[in-house]
């Protein structure tokens, strides 16, 4: 941290005329408290570090063609957030443990041997809006049968549990029944504050990765970074907005080999942006997180957002990918 700058001490050469005058007049010549006018103004206080939670969903990969490119982005992931000292948790749909089992379950491990932390996204990534609630339970249940063991056996507790889609209900019953029933199996749930929209940006990836096109590769990749720039600051406005300043946030990101190439970079603008990375359970004891949430719209969105909504607040739109990665991402 950079030491503030003071002011520029008086000297007392630059006094001593005027101490004489004062001692021919009678008065006592003790040292006035006399600014010094060419002095710089003291900046003020900066802000503190904001804190910022990195969660990575659809584990062990999405978008990947082979297992060995699933290998390959496991590893960039992590290579990526050891060497930022970056701690995440993953979300895994073990629904994409069916192929190879054994092999793919070893792409997990290597999340928890690296000091990551697993979670569960349901078996299949169902959408708890098209899903009857007690289906939608038991692809909960699906989807912690190989990860809660392989956390156990590390002495870990398998805690955390998101929606996918960020879908958490249509109606009040339904979220309420829900969140008592991932009480019940010891789950919290993951919110989400800054959505990324990466998996845009990762299918367009995936279609110049395919086509050996590397002009057009760093092209998406600059332009996701500074979709990603535009995207905290919209959600920055909003934090102030809502609770004027910028509290933990909760960073969504997807295990894709946009990210396995790329996050590095963005670990970086993060980071200058004046974040530090930091636990999710770390994040969510900001006092943000006990604001009360009543949405049950139609659409999976970020928790300020929801704040908002259900303080009576229509939030504008959220900065959306350009045209031309969309044009690309459906080739």
């Amino acid at each position: 941290m950079k030491v503030r700058p003071g002011r520029r001490p008086v000297t007392a050469r630059g006094l001593l005329p005027f101490l004489c005058l004062l001692a021919l007049a009678g008065c006592p010549a003790e040292r006035p408290d006399v600014p010094d006018r060419d002095a710089p103004e003291a900046p003020a206080d900066p802000e503190p570090p904001h804190a910022v939670a990195v969660t990575i969903d659809d584990l062990p990969t999405i978008g990947t063609r082979t297992l060995a490119e699933a290998e390959a982005v496991t590893d960039g992931l992590l290579r990526h957030l050891r060497e930022a000292d970056v701690p995440a948790v993953g979300f895994v749909n073990e629904v994409q443990l069916a192929a190879g089992r054994e092999t793919r379950t070893r792409l997990l491990e290597r999340w928890l041997e690296a000091g990551m932390e697993l979670g569960n996204h349901t078996h299949a990534h169902t959408s708890l809006h098209r899903t009857p609630l007690a289906e939608f339970q038991e692809e909960v249940l699906r989807g912690e049968r190989v990860t809660r063991p392989l956390m156990e056996e590390r002495g870990m507790e398998l805690r955390w549990f998101r929606h996918p889609y960020l879908h958490t209900g249509r109606e009040m019953e339904t979220r309420a029944r829900l969140e008592a029933f991932l009480d019940e199996h010891g789950y919290e749930v993951a919110p989400v504050t800054v959505d990324s929209d990466d998996w845009v940006f990762a299918a367009a990836y995936r279609v110049a990765l395919d086509a050996g096109d590397e002009a057009l590769m760093e092209r998406i990749v600059r332009a996701y970074i500074t979709h990603v720039e535009e995207t905290f600051d919209y959600f920055e406005r909003l934090s102030r907005e809502l609770v004027d300043r910028i509290p933990a946030q909760v960073l969504l990101l997807h295990a894709n080999p946009l990210n396995a190439d790329h996050l590095d970079r963005l670990l970086e603008v993060i980071d200058a942006r004046g974040y530090r990375f930091v636990p999710l359970e770390e994040a969510l004891t900001d006092p943000v997180y006990d604001l009360p949430d009543r949405y049950t719209g139609p659409r999976g969105i970020s928790w300020l957002k929801r704040w908002a909504i259900t303080r009576g607040l229509e939030p504008p739109e959220r900065p959306q990918p350009p045209d031309w990665v969309e044009e690309v991402r459906r080739r």
